[in-house]
């Protein structure tokens, strides 16, 4: 199989360059964990440095925003707790991946291949859209460089300019000089890289498997279309069977999905809406292109989870409608008892939980909408 027909061949690839998934062949270990705090322990001076600014400038009551310290912190917050429920439950997610993947009794969704190339295509495209999106950044904040450098002298702030974020060091050097500078926009770009970018990829992650998942259903709902077709009682019954095994097993596999994934989409919701209204508070008062790059990677990011979660309880409610349009009517009374025992536990909807708030689903990704709005108006307020 090529590797652009692979499940989640290009997301877990970069999982595994950021640490926060096993190499290819190799088993959860010591060496893995500690792998994984490795990277964290590297990636701490990013957030370390602009949690002392946040600091710093609100105890000196510094004239500096603080939209930008307040989204970014909260999405380090965020991302961090994803990262780490991705490690701490990598066996359980890891035989999620299997199952979805497995060969099973039940046969192949039409043109799976072609959907997952597709999903790969679209992991890319958006890993692409992550990374030009940090460069432009740099670019625009080293264009920004001399007009930062004026602002320091005329408000008499030693802010360190050209860095993706606000930093302080205790240090007592001029970090504005050449190679200070270069090596703490090197630090915090690698950071950027691994714990931004990747929890982004996390995020998609969440919209591949919701999406192989419809697969199956709609794989599903095309055999009950057709359970009754065949003349032969004795077909009826068998085919009945398979399609109520099959149901089974597309139910197991989302429960299995919602456990593992619940708690990262939570976290992800409790900061969403505090880092686009921070993203956008620092646009309005900057007008930094760059804050509209990364604002646009998070609105698109959480709409990704919500539309995961909204296609997988579309498509399990239209299992009843399949069962309907199938021949029940030609069949004896037990096997229709049957048919409307299959609808009724059909008419409970799957769905992909985001604890303790609520469901992801379109709904939930206009409140948080309508919620960031409401912080973007405190923030106007009170910066």
């Amino acid at each position: 199989m090529k590797s652009d027909e692979q499940f989640l061949n290009h997301s877990l690839k970069q999982l595994r360059i950021r640490q926060f998934w096993t190499q290819k062949g190799h088993s959860v270990s010591f060496a893995f964990y500690f792998r994984y705090f490795l990277t964290v322990v590297i990636c701490s001076p990013f957030w370390v440095g602009l949690l002392l600014h946040f600091i710093v400038v609100i105890k000196d009551d510094l004239d500096v925003d603080l939209s930008g310290d307040v989204s970014v912190l909260t999405s380090i917050v965020g991302v961090h707790f994803m990262s780490i429920s991705i490690v701490w439950k990598h066996k359980e997610i890891s035989d999620l991946f299997d199952a979805l993947t497995a060969p099973t009794e039940f046969g192949k969704p039409d043109d799976f291949e072609k959907n997952v190339r597709k999903l790969n295509l679209y992991s890319k495209s958006y890993d692409f859209y992550c990374l030009t999106g940090v460069f432009v950044y740099i670019f625009i904040k080293h264009r920004e460089i001399p007009h930062c450098l004026r602002n320091n002298e005329e408000k008499g702030l030693q802010e360190i300019c050209g860095l993706l974020t606000p930093t302080w060091t205790p240090f007592d050097m001029n970090f504005n000089r050449f190679p200070y500078r270069q090596f703490l926009l090197t630090m915090q770009t690698i950071s950027v890289f691994v714990l931004i970018c990747g929890g982004a990829v996390i995020s998609f992650t969440t919209f591949e498997i919701a999406s192989v998942i419809v697969l199956k259903m709609k794989h599903l709902r095309k055999l009950l279309r057709s359970v009754f077709d065949d003349p032969k009682d004795m077909v009826w019954w068998r085919n009945l069977d398979h399609c109520i095994r099959y149901h089974r097993h597309i139910i197991s596999l989302q429960e299995l999905f919602d456990m593992q994934f619940k708690y990262p989409n939570g976290s992800y919701v409790v900061v969403v809406g505090v880092v686009i209204a921070g993203l956008a508070n620092q646009y309005m008062k900057e007008n930094n292109f760059g804050a509209i790059i990364h604002l646009g990677g998070w609105v698109f990011s959480f709409f990704i989870c919500c539309h995961a979660g909204q296609i997988l309880l579309t498509e399990s409610m239209k299992i009843p409608s399949a069962v309907y349009n199938s021949k029940w009517y030609k069949v004896p009374v037990d096997l229709q008892k049957i048919v409307l025992m299959i609808i009724t536990r059909a008419q409970q909807p799957m769905e992909l939980h985001a604890a303790p708030i609520g469901v992801m689903s379109h709904e939930l990704f206009i409140t948080l909408v309508k919620t960031s709005t409401s912080y973007f108006a405190l923030l106007r307020q009170t910066t």
